[in-house]
């Protein structure tokens, strides 16, 4: 009998329904018992808040890498800087990693399979890591997942398999794909997805019947740092992406200024006419206007016309901060901001201005996508 909810590894209890891991006799005495909190996410797509720190997070993932594993680290391949955990390179030395990049599916049509891959390669490198294989596959249509599962089997070797990563990268949907493969028998899904954040609250251990190969789900951890973290549930639903992304193509005088959405304003102060590719969610809204204008259009269209942020997103939300952005001739940039998306700048001279909530990290990095003319 589990004495934790096989959905999202929250302890179970039946004193307090307000608290996390709250269930009733009935749902406790099942074979494969679910919380409240898990029970409404899956049969209505109602997500409860559950009060869990970042130290709470951190804790249980550090408790499950005690000793040597092989660790899935899943990252999201739309936001992968957003989905690098902080401060985990140094742990990771002691054991083995497979870096698993989710959402192939969302890249542009034509993107090239092999120079993603050695963009990853560099950037996880850059990051700290040295995993023994990268893999890039697609969690939702299966793509790619096979030579993950061939992987796990190879590698495993009795030794504990761990996955790990920040929350919303589609981690339980590979733990779930990956599950199916190894055991053929239970075509069930063990592990709660969706895609709010947060989802899973705790460590969840499960023995695959036909192989003997134990995994353990960890917690995604979250982070301020990232926009997906930070608006409203209602808002979250504007910022992710839901298809695969179309590049949209903004040729930019100097004085001009570009809003995605309320969330981040780019001006350019100087250089050469080019074109701003934004690689974000196809339902946000971009804006285009005049610097001469751009306060102006900011103070009284947030939260109408440039939404999110909405009215029931966090305050700090509208509270921008400025950081200079200036790049020489040469190779194309991404200027990426975590949970959101990514401008590519195509490697001619540019001055910039961005404006962005403050606690977001932005970042700037090799461009993923093209190194001479980006296909629109």
């Amino acid at each position: 009998m589990s004495m934790v909810c096989t959905g999202c590894g929250t302890p179970l209890q039946m004193d307090d329904e307000q608290e996390r891991g709250y269930v009733t006799a009935e749902a406790f005495m099942r074979e494969h018992p679910l919380c409240q909190r898990c029970y409404r996410l899956i049969h209505y797509g109602q997500l409860a808040k559950a009060n869990v720190t970042q130290e709470e997070y951190r804790t249980a993932v550090m408790r499950v890498l005690a000793k040597p594993s092989l660790v899935l680290y899943v990252v999201d391949l739309f936001d992968f800087n957003g989905s690098l955990v902080r401060g985990m390179a140094g742990v990771l030395k002691n054991h083995e990693v497979v870096l698993v990049a989710n959402k192939y599916d969302l890249l542009p049509h034509g993107t090239s399979m092999d120079k993603v891959a050695s963009w990853l390669w560099r950037e996880a490198r850059r990051a700290g890591l040295e995993p023994k294989q990268i893999h890039l596959v697609s969690a939702k249509n299966g793509f790619g997942m096979d030579s993950v599962v061939i992987n796990v089997q190879e590698r495993s070797r009795n030794r504990n398999v761990v996955v790990m990563g920040m929350a919303n990268v589609g981690k339980s949907s590979v733990l779930n794909s990956l599950m199916r493969a190894l055991d053929p028998e239970d075509q069930t899904d063990s592990f709660t997805t969706s895609p709010f954040p947060g989802t899973t609250l705790g460590a969840l251990t499960m023995k695959m019947k036909s192989t003997g190969i134990v995994i353990t789900d960890t917690p995604g951890l979250l982070g301020t740092f990232r926009l997906q973290d930070r608006v409203c549930t209602d808002s979250l639903k504007q910022i992710v992406p839901k298809d695969r992304i179309r590049p949209r193509n903004y040729q930019l005088n100097v004085s001009q200024t570009l809003f995605l959405a309320g969330l981040v304003r780019m001006d350019f102060i100087g250089g050469q006419a080019q074109p701003f590719v934004v690689y974000a969610a196809n339902q946000l809204y971009i804006h285009r206007t005049k610097l001469e204008n751009a306060d102006y259009v900011y103070k009284s269209q947030v939260g109408k016309l440039l939404t999110p942020p909405c009215e029931t997103c966090d305050t700090s939300l509208r509270q921008l901060v400025s950081k200079r952005v200036g790049f020489k001739e040469g190779r194309p940039v991404d200027v990426v901001i975590p949970g959101l998306g990514w401008i590519r700048l195509s490697g001619k001279e540019v001055q910039l201005v961005v404006h962005y909530p403050q606690g977001v990290e932005i970042a700037v990095r090799p461009a993923l996508i093209g190194n001479g003319r980006v296909r629109v």
